[in-house]
């Protein structure tokens, strides 16, 4: 249920992330920006010693790209439209429930596969912070969206 909950979230950033995407377009000096500002809120908030950061930041970012690549597969099924669905063959929507349900249990692996690099690379205790700090940032983002929204 942990694993669920956890894979939900993450699926949840990925949206947040496919969304301000999709107001402005393909932006990458808003994705750098991001990218700065989750470096510096991970650092911040698991007190990351230069060492550690340098041993971190590769193996997060590997996990990262991989992870969204699983769920750009999960958002491209989330985005077809209904009437594209109601028109495909049963054949075609038995493979594409399998593949939707696929790509959780995908992130899941990748998920277990990471934590043991990341074990490798971290004290445990901020393995598990980092955990925390990936939904504390994401909190982060939705709020600084919702507060882009009000401006506009």
């Amino acid at each position: 249920m942990k694993k669920l909950l956890l894979i939900s979230l993450l699926s949840i950033f990925t949206f947040f992330i496919v969304i301000a995407q999709g107001k402005s377009g393909p932006n990458a000096e808003m994705f750098e920006k991001i990218k700065a500002e989750k470096i510096s809120f991970f650092t911040d908030k698991l007190s990351l010693t230069p060492l550690e950061a340098q041993a971190f930041w590769p193996v997060y970012n590997e996990f990262e790209k991989k992870r969204f690549e699983i769920q750009s597969q999960k958002h491209e099924f989330e985005r077809m439209p209904d009437d594209k669905i109601a028109n495909l063959p049963e054949s075609e929507i038995e493979k594409m429930t399998s593949n939707y349900i696929g790509s959780f249990e995908k992130e899941a692996l990748l998920l277990k596969e990471y934590n043991k690099q990341f074990l490798k690379v971290l004290p445990k205790k901020k393995v598990l912070m980092m955990y925390r700090t990936e939904n504390q940032f994401r909190g982060h983002l939705i709020r600084e969206y919702r507060k882009g929204q009000k401006k506009d």
